[in-house]
């Protein structure tokens, strides 16, 4: 197995610029990697405010992993923010090659709007 650890500057609470360097750096790798890690928050960066930078499972973020999965034919994980009705989670997702979406909730978030 062939693993990616990708990291990168944040661009603080710009989830479209964080998404676009991301797949800039991961079809640079195309066809080399079987999983690809992104850091914690990616999307985001650490923010304080959960309630204006979270998405929901169906958002943006988790849609552009599972399609990155499908299309490279490759697994890829990461956290986000998800909002699920009135909690936030720093989720991490683990999205497979078919675009099954497995996660885990932190238990001790950094931001306490639970």
């Amino acid at each position: 197995m062939k693993i990616a650890l990708i990291q990168a500057d944040l661009i603080w609470k710009d989830t479209i610029a964080n998404r676009d360097k991301f797949e800039t750096k991961i079809n640079s790798i195309s066809g080399k990697a079987d999983l690809i890690i992104l850091p914690e928050m990616f999307s985001t960066g650490f923010s304080m405010t959960p309630e204006n930078t979270a998405e929901t499972m169906q958002g943006e973020t988790v849609e552009w992993m599972k399609s990155l999965a499908v299309e490279g034919n490759f697994a890829i994980c990461g956290s986000v923010i998800i909002k699920e009705g009135n909690h936030f989670h720093n989720r991490f997702l683990f999205v497979f090659p078919s675009g099954e979406v497995q996660y885990y909730d932190k238990r001790h978030l950094f931001f306490s709007r639970r």
